[in-house]
């Protein structure tokens, strides 16, 4: 079980570092990721892409840790994303806004690597933040 909260440490590490490459060395060449929010699978080739877009995007983008559960191999990764959007992302040209979302990622992880990923972040909360949805009424 540690070894999967390494992997995991080394993940955000390596996303910290802004270095795509680590990142990729985290995952198995059968990697499947499925986005929970719009249904969107990829595997680890297209992978490389999103992470490259995510860092050109959000050049200082960095993440942190809130919580890690692991259960023989299944890894729960509560996690916020901070940074500012200084390059095009999902077609939206750069705001230069501070954005800070929080996000859940469930690992499949096996011979330590990621197996596959089930993701769901506060997408809305990144749009709204970038001036691209209103504000929620209280």
């Amino acid at each position: 079980m540690k070894k999967n909260i390494k992997l995991v440490e080394k993940l955000f590490s390596a996303w910290n570092s802004h270095n795509a490459q680590q990142v990729l060395q985290c995952y198995d060449d059968t990697f499947t990721r499925e986005d929970v929010s719009n249904h969107f699978n990829y595997g680890k080739q297209a992978l490389l892409k999103v992470v490259q877009n995510y860092m050109l995007a959000f050049p200082d983008v960095s993440f942190e840790l809130e919580e890690v559960l692991d259960n023989n191999g299944r890894v729960v990764v509560c996690w916020t994303a901070q940074g500012h959007h200084r390059g095009k992302i999902m077609n939206i040209p750069p705001t230069g806004k501070y954005i800070s979302f929080k996000g859940v990622s469930v690992l499949h992880i096996e011979n330590d690597l990621i197996m596959k990923v089930w993701y769901l972040w506060d997408e809305a909360s990144m749009l709204r933040q970038m001036g691209l949805l209103p504000e929620l009424q209280h």
